[in-house]
């Protein structure tokens, strides 16, 4: 009789301290302090500076070989922001040059065919996509301003230091496995056919330079980390 009371106390005392514990939570998300909600969007606006993907390009009027970081966002994650170093062989310059380039991707839409494996999507196609970046070039042979050894304003809103280029391009992406997965979720492939600012006004100031004159093929890959 005495175990059988005090088993019945003991559950009675286990079914009150879970009713406290949980008004206790309830109460405590229901009344969060300006400083929690304060700190909590803090910690979130910096978290969006993580970087979510490595890219590695070659050509497209940003020197032999760029490699990077980036961000992807938007409801779809169609937006992407690249930032990338990369380097012009010197060939017969007098030394190796650096480029930087900030680089924004444009993806409308991704189709994602049928094949699956354990209901896990491994293949998606973007048919297109569409870039706008500008980069520059690091060394004394690029100017800003027009230098004096050209007729006045022959290079008017131009200069040699920051190129403005165009892209359109399209991508293959294969999915990992979440069981597969180390380092990254996804690995897309893609290329690019890309212009600048200057090859453009070549082409309407000479009726010789065609559109295949200006135009170049860029190839690369983009790793997921986020």
């Amino acid at each position: 009789m005495k175990q059988s009371r005090l088993i019945t106390s003991l559950l009675l005392l286990l079914c009150s301290l879970q009713i406290t514990a949980g008004d206790s939570i309830f109460v405590q998300q229901s009344h969060e302090s300006k400083y929690d909600m304060r700190i909590r969007r803090y910690r979130k606006h910096w978290a969006g500076l993580i970087p979510t993907q490595f890219v590695i390009q070659n050509a497209g009027n940003m020197g032999l070989l760029s490699a990077g970081l980036g961000w992807n966002y938007g409801s779809r994650r169609q937006w992407e922001t690249d930032l990338m170093v990369g380097f012009i062989p010197k060939h017969q310059s007098t030394r190796t040059k650096m480029t930087m380039t900030l680089k924004e991707n444009y993806i409308p839409w991704s189709i994602t065919p049928r094949a699956d494996f354990n209901k896990q999507k491994l293949l998606s196609v973007e048919p297109l996509t569409a870039s706008l970046y500008i980069n520059t070039v690091y060394g004394d042979e690029f100017w800003k301003n027009q230098p004096n050894r050209y007729p006045d304003k022959y290079y008017e809103f131009m200069s040699t230091k920051f190129r403005l280029n165009v892209a359109l391009g399209q991508r293959i992406t294969m999915n990992i496995p979440e069981k597969l997965r180390v380092r990254h979720s996804r690995v897309s492939l893609f290329y690019e056919v890309s212009t600048c600012d200057l090859y453009i006004r070549a082409m309407f100031q000479d009726s010789s330079v065609k559109l295949k004159d200006i135009i170049g093929l860029s190839l690369g890959i983009k790793l997921q980390t986020l």
